[in-house]
């Protein structure tokens, strides 16, 4: 995609706006356009797709928004705008969506006022999964020109028949936060939607992506406008004279101490108070919500400390603390971020929710607990501080144990050295397939060979199988083998996953029922979730909790949300009725979501940061390793020792790894007989796992015997039975590249990894429904048996089912990195096995072994023999 430099297209970008957009920007921005603005209006004024990377704070919305505002203003002067969209915005956040919402009113009433006019002429409007039922109506009927949407409701929107016109008049697309959509099955489905949306249009509408962090573009672009279109990539630098990002690590253990969770997040909450009461508004992002809800609650409802002067805080915590997560109910959400806006908050705590793009004026400090994973969301996250003119954005990332000091420290450096990860999109997905082809089923019959072009248009499946297309269509007309018992037995159930979704006749294909596009509707979107239940607490709703929690509740628990300690008091269907009652906190509710790890760029330069560490001090002494780690990664001397104590503590018991080495280490089982396995590679954790599950199928086809897996970042552990071990010789074969892929499959067949991402493949491509009809109720947990039942029936009854491959695609592209391990493999590390007595502080930092996962390799018959050899040998006193 051709590459221009910005400061080429800045001479006459502001004389190419009309008068009153001219007069009004010169008014409001006498310093005249931003190289984004300068460098994005000519081309967006001459039709051209534009990918506009430029930092936080240059100006993006206007660069992206003002070209269009322009000319949609002189259609109105000529007599010519007519009601409808006319550019259609995408946000991957809902809470971006009406940020940008609030951002556009400001110039919109400049330009009415300057014009002399009672209204806006340009109206907007926001169509988000909160937007009321009496919004969308009002959305259908009068559709704005500018409308701001989120990939789910624009899939939805355009599988309506009522907005098959709409889309006529469409001549711009914005994707804001693009980079945020490239690598997800969200993004997969955006990119389709797209093309749905062009195809709708009577014109060939403008695509305009928005990004902060993207490296390259190139990946982003062509998923932006497809394969077979030029994009021009404007690339803006941050100002030379701007100021640079202000990051540090800080350790909540001191040298000499080991992990303490309690002792740790006593100093965690103090270290938060600090920053809270020396800042104007701290966001303090948690990697997970039930830590969002635990820290905001302590934050306001524990003993509240003195400031820096030993003075009482001068604000409310009760009131100036809040919480922010997807959790929350849509109206929470909105009154925290007006708050925000209004610097009405001391400190907001969030998971993921804030990330991007909301902008925070006031904020002056980001604090992220524990790893964010990767540079590029360390950067986003971090990025939310430092919004105002001369202001630098100010983070700090507190980590509760050594390995996450080691983890930090490379995180921040490569953030200050702006090293974010490179993107790569999904490849032809097929149950986001399966559920695009439901859509258009929905809004029109559609002609088969139309509908593949289509998707060979988009990015992410411009490389789509004919073959896996057809398979696609043939699951959702019923014409693949159906296994006896695939259906909920549960009453008011779940719909039979075989019953027909489409017809399908002489090239062309539609709905069956106007049941099945209710079903779509309320089940549209790729993003994973478990059933749910919301909260409704003195009459207020609050947020949704996880079914399968909300089931165990009995009248009188307490669990907290929204930061505030709430009881139990009874369940109503689909709705759980609490009242607020303050004091202590209750449980924290249990939200499954995707693992953080680090990424592979994170891994291998911690991997390598390790190795230097402990040739330096092996050579050169504890002292010397401690000053090289005060300088090459400014760490605070004592943060800096704490990382020092945990190399030269493996140095002692065993050994740090070199990254052209793969150390397995024997000690034995803490709770089990039997021996376990640690694996140290300097690989992050989708690489560990697939390198672990290849390994354990080749031990559990070796013993014949059950393993249990643990992965992470760096390393694995496999956890063998009493009468196995692993000898110098065994080695070799382990790390054999001779089917590692099938080895690797066979892994995951043997756990329950493939059944538990079946159920959400099975959700996406709509086999079964997350969400139960209107006025029906399924069971809560009751999609449970999608993995227990579902999934053996579909494999006995359909091995080629493009939802099994899809979850086998997912397992080992998204999920594991087969690739990965497999080229790490292919240099042939060293293979070094020490036996220990125990396990080794790095794998007791990295791996912990604790949670593993079991993978069954005995037969019924070899299992029921050696239970019944252990109890006779109890009831003898033998050893069997």
């Amino acid at each position: 995609m051709p590459t221009i430099d910005p400061t080429a297209e800045s001479g006459n970008a502001l004389g190419l706006l009309s008068s009153p957009v001219r007069r009004w920007f010169s008014s409001a921005f006498p310093s005249g356009p931003t190289p984004a603005q300068a460098a994005a209006w000519p081309l967006i004024a001459e039709g051209e797709h534009v990918l506009l990377v430029s930092p936080t704070g240059t100006g993006k919305t206007l660069a992206g928004f003002l070209a269009i505002v322009d000319r949609l203003l002189r259609d109105h002067a000529a007599g010519e705008l007519k009601p409808g969209p006319r550019c259609v915005y995408i946000s991957p956040l809902r809470s971006l969506g009406y940020d940008i919402e609030r951002n556009l009113a400001i110039p919109l009433a400049g330009l009415q006022a300057a014009l002399g006019l009672a209204e806006s002429p340009v109206q907007v409007g926001v169509r988000t999964g909160d937007t009321s039922a009496y919004d969308r109506r009002k959305l259908r009927d009068h559709p704005p020109h500018i409308l701001i949407t989120t990939p789910e409701s624009l899939s939805l929107l355009l599988s309506q028949a009522s907005w098959r016109d709409r889309w006529r008049g469409v001549e711009h697309i914005i994707v804001d936060e693009v980079h945020a959509l490239v690598p997800t099955k969200r993004g997969s489905d955006l990119a389709v939607s797209l093309e749905r949306l062009v195809d709708a249009s009577a014109h060939a509408p403008q695509r305009i992506g928005l990004s902060a962090t993207c490296r390259p573009p190139d990946p982003v672009a062509r998923f932006l406008v497809g394969p077979s279109r030029s994009c021009r990539v404007v690339e803006v630098p941050r100002p030379a004279d701007s100021p640079k990002l202000e990051l540090e690590v800080d350790s909540l253990l001191r040298p000499g101490e080991g992990p303490h969770r309690g002792l740790t997040y006593r100093r965690l909450l103090k270290r938060l108070r600090r920053a809270i009461d020396a800042h104007r508004t701290t966001v303090v992002f948690a990697n997970t919500r039930p830590m969002t809800e635990r820290i905001t609650h302590d934050l306001r409802h524990q003993s509240p400390g003195r400031d820096q002067r030993g003075e009482e805080p001068c604000y409310d915590r009760e009131t100036a603390i809040a919480a922010h997560h997807s959790a929350l109910d849509a109206g929470r959400r909105r009154e925290v971020e007006a708050m925000l806006k209004a610097g009405q908050l001391r400190a907001v705590v969030t998971s993921t929710s804030l990330e991007l793009g909301v902008d925070i004026g006031t904020a002056d400090l980001a604090v992220q607990i524990g790893l964010p994973g990767g540079v590029a969301r360390c950067l986003q996250r971090i990025g939310r501080s430092g919004h105002r003119v001369g202001a630098a954005p100010r983070g700090v990332i507190v980590a509760a144990t050594a390995s996450e000091v080691a983890g930090a420290a490379v995180t921040a450096r490569a953030g200050r050295a702006g090293a974010i990860e490179p993107l790569a999109m999904i490849e032809s997905p097929l149950d986001v397939v399966c559920q695009q082809l439901l859509g258009m089923a929905c809004a029109e019959e559609t002609f088969v060979e139309s509908a593949f072009a289509l998707f060979r248009k988009a990015g992410p499946t411009a490389n789509l199988d004919r073959d896996d297309f057809q398979s696609c269509l043939d699951f959702l007309a019923g014409d693949l083998a159906s296994p006896a018992g695939a259906f909920e037995p549960e009453p008011g159930a779940n719909p039979r996953w075989t019953s027909p979704r489409i017809w399908k006749h002489d090239g062309w294909f539609g709905v069956r029922s106007r049941r099945v596009q209710r079903w779509l509707w309320t089940n549209i979107g790729t993003i994973t979730s478990e059933e749910s239940v919301s909260v409704v607490a003195d009459g207020k709703a609050l947020g949704t909790i996880e079914g399968q929690y909300a089931e165990r509740l009995s009248a009188g628990d307490r669990f907290v949300l929204d930061g505030r300690t709430l009881e139990f008091r009874r369940l109503d269907g689909l709705m759980l009725h609490a009242r607020v009652v303050g004091g202590e906190a209750g449980a924290l509710p249990v939200w499954h979501s995707d693992r953080q790890a680090l990424s592979s760029e994170l891994a291998a330069e911690l991997a390598e940061f390790r190795a230097e560490a402990s040739r330096k001090s092996v050579g050169e002494g504890p002292e010397a390793v401690r000053d090289w780690l005060a300088e090459a990664l400014e760490l605070k001397p004592g943060v800096a020792a704490v990382v020092a104590e945990l190399i030269e503590a493996q140095d002692r018991y065993s050994e740090t790894p070199d990254v052209n080495a793969l150390l397995v280490e024997e000690f034995p089982s803490e709770h089990e007989p039997g021996l376990t396995y640690a694996f140290h590679a300097p690989l992050n954790r989708a690489a560990c796992e697939a390198l672990g599950r290849a390994f354990a199928a080749r031990l559990g086809r070796r013993f014949g015997r059950d393993l249990a897996l643990q992965a992470a970042d760096l390393g694995w552990s496999i956890r063998l039975p009493e009468d196995a071990r692993i000898g110098d010789e065994d080695l070799e074969a382990l790390t054999a590249m001779d089917g590692l892929a099938d080895d690797v499959l066979e892994g995951v067949d043997r756990g329950d990894l493939a059944a538990r991402r079946f159920r959400h493949v099975a959700a996406t491509a709509l086999m079964v429904l997350r969400n139960p009809e209107r006025g029906k109720r399924v069971r809560v947990g009751g999609l449970l048996w999608v993995s227990s039942r579902l999934y053996p029936l579909v494999k006995a009854a359909c091995p080629n089912h493009p939802l099994l491959r899809e979850t086998r695609r997912e397992v080992l592209r998204d999920i594991l990195d087969v690739d990965a391990a497999a080229r790490w493999l292919a240099t042939k590390p060293t293979l070094r096995l020490r036996r220990l007595s125990a396990p080794s502080p790095f794998t007791l930092a990295w791996i912990a072994p604790g949670a593993d996962e079991p993978l069954h390799f005995d037969t019924p018959a070899d299992a029921l023999r050696r239970l019944h050899a252990r109890m006779t040998a109890s009831a003898t006193g033998d050893t069997p």
